[in-house]
């Protein structure tokens, strides 16, 4: 995948212009590589330092910048290895001229995620270690970035060592009734040894409960305002948003496409998607919003069907035949401004009282509400202690061990052979184990760095 041998080299900091621009160089050659560069200053002790110096050509002599360079011996460094990092003025020119250099003196072009590569491989971070860097760069919100950080500093890993390592103990005890069964070792304690096992499915069920909930703050929440033309969608989302973000007019179909825009709700980014209204048309630009629009309610968290509240009929009678989630799905009753009962979904047995909302574009009558529904779907962590996975690598890790648990209750209870019981616990310990990094093919490494910036 890499080749750890080289040294290599690449810029740190976001393209543009900037006030700073930082390369980074990682290997064996790095500090023989920056010496080259400041010719006038005496060559560095190997210790961490920074020097403040004049960058030149190493042939030619050419002043190329002054700035700082950070000196960080092996191991006591990111990558484990020495690294050097130059901070000068962040001209895409100067940087990119400072790269070539040090290409041409030794030091290769980093791939994406090179460098936190080299430090799970060294055993700084483990893999959900580093998995964690890149949602860090990548968070969305508030919330993410302290999840993120909540794993980076070891909060998964530290959940899920102890747990591999049990599975491991039990996987030993029956594999110690298998090898010395004629040594004399005591039976197997069952009813403990199926509590045991019991205890550890409770751990990894929280795990996997815990995937939506991750799902939401690494990537955030997307909600649907779908419903029938002219019931209020673009002015729900203009409301939300706070600004003019959607036409919106008397005239029925006037949303022709899907338009979207974003707030932060307890610090988790929360996108609405203002759809194309759902009815029968012969007009093509409009049979193609509609199409985009079943596309949105399909793959949103949260879908908030409009319904007119001074006239509902068409409403309802599009929803009888939307097909929609049940569980995604909250009913919002607009323009309560116009009729009398605040509360007109009482009447209305097919829909479930307790997700139905009354709200008005015209007097904000009801924002809270809604937004408190959209809150709902939005749990974040209360404590640092909360372990919560926001990987679909590791739900499928989770949903794997939990799998082998549930099959390994079933051989205990019908008294099959501690062989079928050794390969379940076996199973659940490698799945775990692969969240952290043990015992992965190379592709699987591949797919997991490739998707970090070149640089970290």
């Amino acid at each position: 995948m890499y080749e750890l041998e080289d040294t290599i080299t690449a810029i740190a900091t976001p393209a543009g212009v900037g006030g700073i621009g930082i390369i980074r160089v990682s290997g064996a050659k790095a500090f023989e590589i920056a010496q080259k560069l400041m010719p006038e200053t005496k060559p560095f002790e190997k210790r961490r330092q920074i020097v403040f110096t004049a960058f030149r050509h190493p042939q030619t002599g050419e002043s190329l910048d002054e700035g700082l360079l950070l000196v960080m011996p092996g191991p006591q460094s990111y990558t484990t290895e020495d690294v050097v990092e130059f901070h000068v003025h962040g001209s895409p020119l100067l940087l990119e001229k400072i790269i070539e250099l040090l290409a041409s003196l030794g030091a290769r072009l980093a791939q994406p995620g090179e460098f936190t590569y080299r430090a799970f491989i060294h055993g700084r971070l483990d893999l959900t270690q580093a998995e964690a860097v890149e949602s860090l760069v990548s968070a969305q919100g508030d919330a993410s970035r302290r999840q993120a950080l909540r794993q980076l500093t070891g909060g998964l890993a530290s959940h899920l060592e102890p747990m591999e390592e049990f599975l491991k103990s039990l996987y030993l005890k029956v594999e110690a009734r298998l090898e010395f069964a004629d040594d004399g070792i005591p039976a197997l304690d069952q009813a403990k040894f199926e509590e045991e096992v019991s205890g550890v499915q409770v751990e990894l069920q929280k795990l996997l409960d815990s995937y939506q909930q991750g799902k939401v703050l690494r990537e955030g929440l997307t909600v649907a305002l779908v419903g029938p033309p002219n019931v209020g969608k673009s002015s729900l989302l203009n409301t939300l948003l706070g600004t003019q973000r959607a036409i919106v007019t008397p005239l029925a179909g006037t949303t022709r496409d899907v338009v979207e825009g974003d707030i932060r709700l307890k610090g988790v980014r929360v996108r609405f998607f203002d759809t194309a209204g759902l009815r029968e048309t012969e007009n093509v630009v409009e049979v193609e919003g509609i199409r985009r629009s079943r596309q949105v309610m399909e793959e949103a968290d949260l879908i908030f069907w409009m319904i007119d509240a001074s006239n509902p009929e068409e409403s309802l009678a599009e929803l009888k035949t939307a097909s929609l989630p049940t569980d995604r799905v909250w009913y919002i009753f607009n323009k309560v401004d116009l009729v009398t009962d605040k509360q007109p979904w009482k009447k209305l047995i097919q829909l479930p009282a307790e997700k139905c909302l009354g709200f008005s574009c015209a007097t904000q009558e009801g924002l809270f509400q809604v937004l408190g529904a959209v809150e709902s779907f939005i749990q974040t962590p209360s404590s640092g202690e909360d372990v919560v996975i926001t990987s679909a690598r590791h739900q499928q890790e989770v949903e794997k061990a939990l799998t082998a648990l549930n099959n390994l209750q079933v051989l205990m209870k019908t008294q099959q052979p501690f062989e079928l019981w050794a390969e379940e616990l076996k199973t659940a310990a490698l799945a775990i184990g692969r969240i952290r990094g043990r015992d992965l093919p190379a592709k699987a490494f591949e797919d997991i760095f490739k998707k970090f910036c070149v640089g970290k």
